[in-house]
């Protein structure tokens, strides 16, 4: 068991509630699309996955078209500024600074296209706190467990030193694929309960940013605590 020395964020629904923006843009592809508006709380869903598979698994796009409305979706969140309609969850600019000062490497890894989180890191000022952010491209070729892969390369780590924070079984089944640890949030738009994120391999369930901060130090300490016992 190696000890923890990346802690990677997703970035909808774990660091920032970006949902206000992303409805905006949703709302106004459909309507340019003359697609039918989504039902109330149904926009929850596009949130997490690519959002070419929300075109396709709710609207009931085909393949193709779900791409290229997925597209017009970005080109509306990027060129109107909805992608900068978000704000972080409580705690979490404390949280993230608490573990820098902890000496980890903190990194987001994102479904969001590289530019889109960025501009996000940059609009809030927190671009210090980061020592990698890794977005998909514009193929979105690179998948969840290939932006871990790519940020443990960059920070130098094995994928098993870091862990991803998360509210979707997207990333779950991301950190599992690439071999990193996971804890799930219930604060975003993907897990609810414990027992969510109990379906899938994990270190731990947060409510807050800030139970992050304890699970990880929590872990390391034991990870201390053990490696002093071993050599006594």
């Amino acid at each position: 068991m190696k000890k923890i020395k990346a802690v990677f964020w997703d970035m909808d629904g774990t660091l920032f509630e970006t949902k206000p923006g992303i409805e905006k843009a949703v709302g106004e592809t459909l309507e340019v699309k003359g697609l039918p508006s989504l039902a109330p709380g149904v926009i929850d869903n596009f949130i997490g996955p690519p959002i070419q598979y929300s075109f396709r698994d709710i609207c009931g796009l085909p393949e193709e078209e779900a791409v290229e409305t997925a597209n017009l979706f970005r080109k509306i969140y990027r060129e109107k500024g909805y992608v900068e309609l978000c704000d972080p969850y409580e705690g979490l600019f404390e949280t993230l600074e608490k573990l820098k000062e902890d000496g980890l490497f903190l990194g987001v890894c994102t479904l969001k296209k590289q530019d889109m989180a960025e501009r996000i890191v940059k609009k809030h000022n927190i671009g210090h706190l980061f020592s990698t952010i890794v977005g998909t491209d514009a193929n979105d070729s690179i998948k969840k467990h290939d932006t871990i892969r790519i940020s443990c390369e960059k920070l130098k780590l094995q994928v098993d030193e870091a862990v991803l924070i998360g509210d979707t079984e997207f990333d779950s089944l991301g950190a599992e694929k690439a071999g990193s640890r996971f804890i799930g949030v219930t604060y975003g738009y993907g897990f609810r309960s414990k027992e969510d994120v109990d379906r899938y391999p994990n270190i731990g369930t947060a409510s807050l940013p800030a139970e992050v901060y304890s699970i990880v130090s929590g872990f390391n300490s034991n990870y201390h605590e053990q490696d002093i016992f071993s050599l006594q």
